[in-house]
């Protein structure tokens, strides 16, 4: 993905007030950057490769491009196939961080952990590892106004 691409697959709830005059309308643009470069794609001599155990961060940039504020936004970012979300790497300032491993229907706060029936039928709760994470959710705890931007950030590691 190209730095400063617009993100579509995106999904975003929000929450409008019954008196706003105007329509917020929230853009969401994803910068990616290779956190373990070599020396020759840092200096631009080769193009950046993905390998099995590269490290990717990812940066969205959340903005209120509409005229009407914005309340209670949520930004959802599926993780992306062939990477492992990085344990605790999601980030957000005033932002309630959630995940989700059955492809967004639920989430939970980290640790995620979720229950199955062990041989004897007996609910047993287990939790997640990172690679089942496949949703990230963050719920924005303030209002965003017109004009105003909102940073959030997770890394994962390259698995194929």
């Amino acid at each position: 993905m190209k730095k400063g691409t617009f993100i579509t697959i995106l999904l975003v709830t929000l929450s409008l007030s019954a008196f706003a005059q105007g329509t917020p309308r929230l853009s969401l643009v994803l910068d990616e950057e290779k956190v373990n470069m070599t020396a020759a794609e840092r200096s631009g001599r080769s193009d950046v490769a993905y390998l099995p155990g590269d490290t990717i961060r990812y940066m969205l940039t959340a903005s209120n491009v509409g005229d009407a504020l914005m309340t209670n936004p949520e930004i959802v970012d599926p993780v992306p196939g062939g990477t492992t979300y990085v344990p605790e790497s999601a980030v957000g300032a005033n932002c309630t961080i959630v995940y989700s491993i059955d492809g967004g229907s639920s989430y939970s706060a980290w640790p995620v952990t979720y229950e199955v029936r062990n041989a004897r039928g007996e609910l047993v709760t287990k939790t997640a590892t990172p690679d089942m994470i496949s949703h990230i959710k963050w719920n924005i705890q303030r209002d965003l106004a017109p004009g105003e931007a909102h940073e959030l950030e997770f890394r994962v590691e390259v698995t194929r």
